[in-house]
């Protein structure tokens, strides 16, 4: 395994660590039971994605790690729609497919 792959493979894991931090501070803020819980949850994730982002950069250039980092609006979307059951229209899931297709043109010259 490259250090460019295990850093494309940390961004990955940064990217589902800031869907799942977005999607808990959004229960923070509309839960009437455990509202303290989901924020601890949503700082520690964010915490958690820092290190790990850390990591990446050190096998990666920051201008391929950044990039990368678009997919988190990816991530967000898709937990949002499958956790919370928000409604995703066709033209933010074209945004989506168009974000994939960018940081796929990056991810090829990583």
């Amino acid at each position: 395994m490259t250090a460019a792959f295990v850093g494309v493979l940390l961004v990955l894991v940064c990217t589902v660590l800031e869907g799942l931090a977005q999607v808990s501070l959004k229960l923070s803020a509309t839960a009437r039971l455990r509202r303290r819980s989901w924020g601890t949850v949503g700082i520690t994730l964010f915490v958690a994605e820092a290190v790990v982002y850390t990591r990446a950069l050190t096998a990666l250039d920051v201008s391929i790690a950044y990039p990368l980092g678009s997919l988190s609006f990816v991530a967000v979307t898709v937990l949002s729609r499958w956790l919370l059951g928000e409604t995703v229209t066709r033209t933010r899931w074209l945004g989506v497919a168009l974000i994939i297709l960018g940081a796929g043109l990056v991810m090829a010259r990583a």
